[in-house]
């Protein structure tokens, strides 16, 4: 299998192998292994040239030449050296398959070549003898199985740390380049939770100014013949519910732009202020608010303000204006409950299934550690939410 490299390196390999051949090429001619001595140079040059680009290939044909070397009986033993450098790529650069067959090419090479030096050849820097053959020399076996096993061992050992290195390298790369997408991924994230919020935060302040400027028009246009001082009243909290609301979306715009700033956080007395603006819509509340007996947060605050603004803003839209809504709530040392009761209108869709203000009131409790449920029969519609005090957990309502 071939592997990528870049061409400098390549070429780099290349000149590299033209090199060692020609300075080996000369001694190989002059010397008594002739010019098959010269075809074997050429052959190590050769697997050098590929031995990064495919160590597979290179090591195959460092085989091959060595085999030819003992069969023709040429032993050019400068040639020889190209195979350190071939079994440390097999080791570097090689696949799974390619290290294990330069590891045992490394024994089994290393046993072979000092079988042929100590058996065949009984002095590796001169010609075979009859007398060498005749008398194999264990001492000289030994000697040469050690010295070329720590050759060949320590060049297929280098080639392994090498790869080690490098894969510790990249995986470090490669743990810097996940921590950089995660950090985006959290940061986009963090960025559409914002978003959720703003949004919803939009949903509640339109939807409720809207249903109050809506409900004191049509009152007004009613009663505008028979009580003209009502019309004066329902136009000041037109203005006023209108003027609110263009405060808060400019400011829930400013955030979209600058990512800064919050909308000012409700807190206990806006509740009673919210059921006071409700009933200047003509909306009749039953209240009873006591949330003396518990610490929220702000965060806790804004949740319990949105989502009696939400229930309240339903009951208008979506209730029977004529009978009273009730609004409870209650608060010990653990949280507060919520709980907005309204009559319903026979035939008219449940605010659970016309939209997305009661999706938000059960996430924004969530949120906050709570729980908020939403259900009806043909008689009323019950929003009951719980909200727990200091550190935020899911508790139940039962």
């Amino acid at each position: 299998m071939l592997r990528k490299r870049s061409i400098s390196r390549q070429v780099l390999d290349a000149a590299y192998a033209v090199v060692f051949v020609l300075l080996l090429l000369a001694s190989t001619l002059n010397g008594p292994s002739g010019s098959a001595g010269a075809g074997v140079l050429v052959g190590f040059g050769v697997a050098l040239a590929i031995r990064r680009l495919s160590p597979r290939w290179s090591l195959a044909l460092a085989w091959v030449l060595a085999i030819v070397q003992m069969t023709a009986g040429v032993l050019p033993l400068s040639a020889n050296t190209a195979i350190f450098a071939i079994l440390y790529c097999s080791a570097a650069y090689g696949d799974n398959l390619v290290r294990r067959l330069g590891l045992v090419s490394a024994v089994l090479g290393g046993l072979i070549a000092a079988l042929y030096l100590a058996y065949v050849d009984g002095n590796p820097f001169g010609n075979p003898t009859e007398e060498a053959v005749q008398e194999p020399r264990l001492a000289q076996f030994a000697l040469l199985l050690v010295g070329l096993w720590a050759m060949l061992g320590l060049s297929w050992a280098l080639g392994r740390l090498a790869y080690a290195r490098r894969t510790a390298i990249e995986s470090a790369h490669a743990r810097e380049l996940a921590e950089v997408h995660q950090a985006r991924a959290e940061h986009e994230v963090a960025i559409e939770q914002e978003r959720n919020r703003i949004a919803r935060d939009m949903h509640d302040i339109v939807a409720h100014s809207l249903a109050v400027v809506i409900a004191q028009a049509d009152g007004a246009r009613y009663v505008r013949s028979v009580d003209p001082e009502a019309v004066d009243t329902a136009l000041t909290t037109i203005s006023d519910t209108a003027r609110d609301a263009l405060s808060d979306v400019r400011v829930l715009l400013g955030q979209l732009r600058h990512s800064q700033g919050d909308l000012p956080t409700p807190g206990p007395g806006d509740l009673e202020r919210l059921c006071d603006q409700m009933r200047s819509t003509g909306l009749s509340i039953d209240s009873s608010i006591d949330a003396s007996g518990v610490s929220l947060g702000a965060g806790t605050h804004l949740a319990l303000y949105r989502i009696a603004q939400e229930s309240l803003t339903n009951a208008l839209r979506h209730g029977d204006t004529t009978r009273p809504v009730t609004v409870g709530i209650e608060s010990n040392s653990e949280g507060v409950e919520l709980t907005v009761r309204n009559s319903v209108v026979p035939g008219r869709t449940a605010p659970e299934s016309s939209g997305h203000g009661v999706a938000g009131m059960k996430e924004r409790a969530s949120l906050s550690g709570g729980l908020c449920t939403a259900a009806g029969d043909s008689s009323y519609w019950t929003v009951t939410a719980w909200l727990p005090a200091g550190t935020p957990q899911a508790k139940g309502i039962t």
